[in-house]
């Protein structure tokens, strides 16, 4: 705010000694001319004096003024930070030596000591000794601040000090005080003491010094401010007189709406009027209010004022969040600070005071601020005023901090309604612009709910458009309908029901909506859940629960509609149930791709989980891991899900950081078979352990895997999972374990394996399926399996694989303990790693038991192909 309400500008200056500087002409070193240590300050874009030092020290600069008798000296100060010792202020009022960092003779104000008790204090100093005058209110200045100052001293010496909080001229006393030795001076200035993170944070504005301003003025009005529907604040530019100012006659608003019912004057502003009313002020309506009889303490009395003002309360998205500058190192062109740019979509002033502006559990409230017609708001740290205030109107905050990786922003009014909130990531951003200096941009206002659909990197040359247009603006409508994505289990009377996409609210709390079978009905309460109404808690009734081993089914029976106005898809159904303990072997790890592809979109990992129990189980209660080789304990734990994530009996679930990139690289039969983890343990390309356990550390799965667990026919292992054969086979044996076929994308996430063979056995102990196959990567018999099954466990077997004429084609396994039954598979890959020409083979099974039993088979197979 840059408000100055003296009147003595009326007064020539040439029949006053008075000065006068507000920076206004972007330069102080002319008209008047500031003297010292010119090279460590500057005028900011505001037009404010601003210290700019390089390192820490001391700073001052002084212009000529000559204090004769009665004088009056006005200022503006901001520091921007809690003053101390080390880091204090000193406004001279009067020096003998244009040099204040010395000995003189003079009057100054002291801003800044130790401890948390700093207040104004004024000073006289005689050389170098300095004698307390007065002093303010302790803790005035303990914090960082920004102050509107009138000093005055009599003739005979008498001093006092006022403040004013709000730049509208409202003085109130602060301190008084008496000293009359020092009656004339040369110089006044500002002297600056400071550590290096406090080289940029003093502030200087609006000096006057000369004569005592009479006021013979009336008060004048300075602004209206609808503060809800019922209540509005009036400013003027003084104190008012009471009597006048409380007097609910003397206000008259139009369209019906006639006097308040209560006038109040402000006890920390005397020129502020808090009106109520009975009548509510029509949304978006400009109403007219008139004023009459209103005086100040001097009694001069203001003419009948009217004036127009509109009462607007702001909707969802009316203000939305436009631009995020989450990483700005290294700069590709703009200041290398964070910010967030909000924008007010509509055509009408938008008081934000009071709203909140919410960064994962970090909550900054605005305090008195409004937003112009379309205006942008640039929102960061307190100290980057200065690189961002020259793009739009800023806001600082202090501890402004916003992760490169992501994290969710909520823009709330007073009423803790949402206006605008989204989850940034930083895999919304291209390849080449995810290292920094980037900024991410909506891309149609009209799709505000679009998330990562609605989202990219910026294409402007700067690497952002801070307080401009966005450089990616463009059409961008959602045409999707929204649908029910999953059910997360809370109790056995609570569940909550994710949608695919951010809903409008209006509906989604009604009961009615929704319906559960078998044997449940309607809820009983359906409660919306912020701050993106992706999600609705639905509440049962106590006396008809939920009980296990029920698989239900949740219907949406209402048109509910996504925020862009899209109906939902109200045929899917979704199942959901109450989940059992997960025990060992419950799931298995069925796939893996530790090695992904490197195209221009870079590929990421993925596990992907099979449940082969006849259980629901609730997958936020797993993590994922590796293992430690030095001490086999579990490592690097990553947890699957925050929130209540079921799998059912025979399904599937792909775990990995980025399902969408995985869902473009590969076909997705089931793509709801997906669940995003914020991180994944680290898998090397060559060979490792992946561990499936309860948080509690319990594995319920391991598999060790490795590149040479592939065929090595393939060209490269890169974006080529690895397969489980069988899910019931064990997890450690390689055999059980083969690429995915190329027919199939190389991946087959979300859904059963490529190379999935069952097991089928008959009377014969060893069996081989099938009668013919063909190691050529078409998901279609790539493998032979060799099956056994024993009346008795404990027999050590070897399989030997030989062509016709009794050639070694490959020692499969040798001397392997046995169970009862079980599994292995050939790829058809040679001992020395080439693939076995189209033939017969003879497959010697051997097997004996410490009791001296002995078992050998010979089985043929033929393996095929094209000639």
């Amino acid at each position: 705010m840059r408000f100055w309400f003296i009147t003595f500008l009326v007064i020539p200056l040439f029949l006053s000694a008075q000065m006068y500087d507000d920076f206004s002409d972007g330069d102080f070193t002319a008209d008047p001319p500031w003297y010292g240590d010119v090279d460590d300050f500057i005028v900011n874009s505001s037009f404010q004096l601003q210290l700019n030092a390089a390192t820490a020290g001391i700073s001052h600069l002084s212009t000529h003024y000559e204090m004769n008798g009665e004088t009056e000296w006005q200022f503006w100060i901001k520091m921007n930070f809690a003053p101390s010792d080390n880091n204090m202020a000193r406004v001279y009022l009067a020096s003998d030596k244009q040099s204040l960092n010395g000995p003189l003779n003079g009057y100054f104000l002291r801003f800044g000591e130790n401890l948390s008790n700093d207040a104004i204090e004024l000073y006289r100093q005689n050389g170098e000794t300095l004698t307390l005058i007065c002093r303010g209110t302790d803790g005035l200045i303990a914090n960082a601040f920004q102050l509107w100052l009138r000093i005055r001293r009599d003739v005979y010496g008498n001093w006092t000090i006022e403040k004013d909080n709000t730049g509208y001229g409202v003085y109130q006393q602060e301190a008084t005080g008496f000293d009359d030795q020092i009656l004339t001076s040369s110089f006044l200035g500002v002297y600056c003491k400071y550590t290096v993170s406090n080289i940029k944070n003093f502030c200087f504005d609006q000096f006057y010094a000369g004569p005592h301003i009479i006021d013979n003025e009336p008060p004048q009005l300075v602004n209206i401010d609808a503060t809800s529907a019922n209540n509005l604040d009036i400013y003027f530019n003084e104190a008012l007189l009471p009597a006048q100012a409380i007097n609910t006659q003397n206000y008259f608003v139009s369209h019906s709406i006639e006097n308040p019912m209560i006038a109040q004057l402000d006890t920390q502003n005397p020129g502020k009027v808090m009106l109520l009313f009975d009548r509510s002020f029509p949304n978006g309506m400009p109403l007219t209010i008139t004023i009459k009889n209103i005086a100040d303490l001097n009694g001069n009395t203001a003419p009948t004022i009217e004036s127009e003002f509109m009462w607007f309360r702001a909707s969802a998205f009316d203000v939305q969040i436009n631009e995020i500058m989450a990483d700005p190192d290294p700069p590709v062109g703009l200041p290398n600070v964070e910010f967030i740019e909000i924008l007010n979509t509509t055509d009408k002033e938008i008081n934000i005071s009071g709203w909140r502006l919410i960064i994962g559990n970090t909550i900054k409230v605005f305090s008195q601020l409004k937003l112009q017609p379309n205006q942008y708001l640039l929102v960061g740290h307190e100290n980057s005023a200065q690189e961002l205030s020259q793009y739009a109107l800023f806001y600082g905050f202090s501890g402004f901090q916003l992760p490169n990786s992501g994290q969710t922003i909520t823009l709330k009014n007073m009423l803790d309604q949402v206006i605008s909130t989204v989850t940034y990531s930083d895999e919304w951003y291209d390849t080449n612009k995810k290292d920094g200096g980037w900024s991410l941009e909506q891309i149609d206002p009209e799709n505000p709910c679009g998330g990562k659909n609605n989202w990219t990197a910026s294409i402007s040359s700067t690497g952002g458009t801070p307080g401009a247009p966005n450089s990616v603006k463009a059409n961008n409508p959602d045409i999707l309908a929204p649908q029910t994505a999953r059910v997360e289990y809370i109790s056995t009377t609570e569940i909550v029901l994710h949608f695919s996409e951010p809903m409008d609210s209006l509906l989604l709390n009604v009961p009615q909506s929704y319906h559960i079978s078998p044997s449940i009905g309607y809820p009983t309460q359906a409660i919306v859940k912020e701050p993106d109404y992706s999600r609705v808690a639905i509440i049962l009734n106590s006396e008809n629960p939920l009980k296990e081993d029920v698989v239900y089914a949740l219907e949406v029976l209402n048109d509910l509609f996504d925020c862009a106005g899209n109906l939902i898809d109200k045929s899917k159904i979704t199942y959901f149930g109450i989940p059992r303990p997960v025990n060992p072997n419950d799931i298995v790890i069925n796939e893996i791709l530790f090695n992904p592809r490197e195209d221009i979109v870079k590929g990421v990992d993925f596990v992907e989980i099979f449940n082969i129990s006849d259980k629901i189980l609730d997958l936020s209660t797993l993590v994922l891991a590796t293992e430690d080789k030095s001490t086999g304990e579990i490592s690097t734990p990553k947890n699957i899900s925050k929130n209540g994530l079921l799998l059912f009996p025979e399904n599937y679930m792909t775990l990995t950081t980025n399902p969408d990139v995985v869902k473009q690289q590969y076909y997705t039969e089931n793509p709801d078979n997906f669940t995003k983890m914020e991180s994944l343990p680290q898998y090397s390309n060559a060979d490792g352990i992946v561990i499936l356990a309860t948080k509690g550390h319990e594995v319920i799965d391991r598999v060790e895997y490795s590149e040479n667990m592939h065929i090595p026919l393939l060209k490269s292992y890169k974006g080529v999972s690895l397969e489980r054969i069988n899910p019931l086979r064990p997890s450690n044996d390689i055999t059980n374990w083969h690429s995915a076929a190329e027919d199939f994308g190389f991946a087959t996430p979300g859904y059963k394996n490529s190379q999935y063979s069952d097991v089928t056995f008959i009377d014969d102990p060893i069996t081989i399926q099938p009668d013919i196959f063909s190691p050529d990567m078409d998901g279609k018999d790539d493998v032979l399996n060799i099956n056994y099954m024993f009346e008795s466990p404990g027999f050590i077997a070897s399989i030997t694989i030989f062509d016709t004429r009794g050639r070694l084609i490959r020692k499969l396994i040798q001397n392997e303990l046995l169970g009862t039954e079980g599994t292995f598979s050939w790829n058809g890959i040679t001992d020395h790693g080439q693939k076995a020409a189209i033939g017969i083979y003879i497959i010697l099974f051997e097997a004996f038991d410490l009791n001296g039993n002995k078992r050998n088979y010979k089985k043929t197979a033929v393996l095929g192909g094209y000639l």
